[in-house]
């Protein structure tokens, strides 16, 4: 069984992004993302596929969840529930989900981990990202990162694992 984790920004209210757009651009973010994400399966809704300016994104395998039964999308795959999906990953070491807001509703209650870039900053948002539960998630790592000439913004990468039953960390 594939791990899945859920990997985003967010701002300080939770907000993904507005209009379809990232909230902000944070390049060493990006360059993080990246690095994570290379060699294994994304996963994201229509919505965020239609929002990327480079499609597939490049050394990943790209799925894209849909509700429309007769949806296409040049190198990518389109699946149509989640079940299908984690049939179709269950050899796959790693599946990141990396949006959009109803993707991440879908999978943070099955998730094995959260990838969280905390922006220390509010924006406008329309779409936000669900909230982290204390009781389900302990975070294990954070790496801060200061505003620079580079990041308009601090932000902290942080990662959680789910708790198991007993309040224990699941590795």
């Amino acid at each position: 069984m594939a791990e899945l984790i859920l990997i985003a920004a967010i701002d300080q209210n939770n907000g993904l992004g507005y209009k379809n757009h990232l909230l902000c651009h944070l390049h060493d973010d990006l360059k993080n993302f990246k690095r994570l994400t290379s060699g294994h399966t994304v996963v994201m809704g229509h919505k965020t596929w239609d929002s990327l300016s480079v499609k597939p994104l490049p050394n990943r395998k790209n799925i894209v969840l849909s509700r429309q039964s007769n949806a296409t999308f040049a190198a990518g795959v389109a699946s149509m529930s989640v079940n299908d999906l984690l049939a179709s990953c269950s050899e796959d070491e790693k599946v990141f989900i990396m949006g959009g807001a109803e993707v991440y509703k879908q999978f943070i209650a099955i998730a094995d981990r959260l990838i969280i870039t905390h922006i220390q900053h509010s924006f406008i948002a329309d779409v936000f990202f669900p909230e982290i539960d204390e009781e389900k998630w302990i975070k294990i790592k954070e790496t801060k990162h200061p505003n620079d000439e580079r990041h308009a913004y601090a932000f902290n990468i942080c990662e959680y694992v789910r708790r198991n039953q007993n309040n224990k960390i699941s590795l």
